[in-house]
């Protein structure tokens, strides 16, 4: 095999020119079959807009008193924070899940590990009138996931993003019970 002038590459023979046949092992062409291989990850999403200015949204999303009035149970005593790792209850029989925050655009994207495996991104993006599309994302499943756990966190999350419209834009919060003004779809 040939060195290439001042690359430092060297040329593999296994690398023939376009249109030219050449011979594969079976472990070879497995490797590479794989490599090339998508492998699904299952996705719950959910979309809402809602009409109150991003900074509005946004401070929602971190406050743990607001928090609590339309999505955990319980959500730690401090504003949520890059580098900070707090305690949540979904609800009130639920086990506690650590949540790390690991990034943080204010007005923009909160990114959260939870102790459970799922991921979570929430991004906000403007509306028409200075109204805020929320977007939920959650992965993490495992590779085990049924269907029915990726359309129940698509539910929750559709309830949640729902009750924070409603407490956003009517002033009343939910507390996380279903309520008259919940929608039963927001994709």
């Amino acid at each position: 095999s040939a060195k290439a002038i001042g690359t430092g590459i060297a040329k593999c023979p296994a690398m023939a020119e376009p249109g030219t046949a050449m011979r594969v092992d079976r472990q070879t062409w497995e490797r590479r079959h794989h490599m090339n291989q998508a492998k699904p990850i299952a996705v719950a999403r959910v979309s809402l807009p809602i009409r109150r200015p991003r900074r509005e949204v946004f401070l929602a999303l971190t406050d743990p008193e607001m928090l609590r009035q339309f999505w955990p149970h319980a959500a730690g005593q401090s504003q949520l924070e890059v580098g900070l790792v707090t305690e949540w209850q979904m609800t009130a029989d639920a086990p506690l899940v650590l949540v790390n925050c690991v990034e943080m655009r204010p007005d923009c994207l909160i990114r959260l590990d939870l102790s459970n495996g799922a991921r979570i991104m929430l991004t906000l993006d403007r509306y028409e009138d200075g109204g805020t599309v929320v977007h939920f994302c959650q992965c993490g499943f495992g590779p085990g996931a049924e269907s029915r756990d990726i359309s129940d966190a698509s539910r929750a999350a559709a309830r949640m993003l729902s009750d924070l419209k409603t407490l956003l834009e009517r002033g009343c919060g939910t507390d996380g019970e279903a309520d008259c003004l919940r929608m039963s779809c927001a994709a």
